[in-house]
């Protein structure tokens, strides 16, 4: 006789949380998903380099620190995107 085997259908359970606010821990490409806004924001603070490989791995604090900016005033327009 053979074994069932069941096995879990909970997409919830893996499905990756959407972030429903901007942070400083957010990377510049996972805030570029986030909203299509996004990129017109973080160019008026003079960030350009959307293709950059960094962008996938350096967060909004790190640029804005690179960049001269301050985060809690970038964190501040962004989010003004979500409302």
């Amino acid at each position: 006789m053979a074994k069932e085997i069941k096995l879990a259908n909970d997409t919830k359970k893996y499905a990756k949380k959407k972030t429903k606010k901007f942070t400083k821990t957010l990377t510049i490409g996972e805030a570029l998903k986030i909203h299509e806004g996004a990129e017109a924001v973080l160019t008026g603070f003079g960030m350009h380099c959307f293709t950059c490989p960094f962008s996938q791995m350096e967060t909004l604090e790190q640029a804005a620190m690179v960049h001269g900016v301050s985060i809690d005033l970038m964190l501040e327009k962004l989010n003004e995107l979500l409302k």
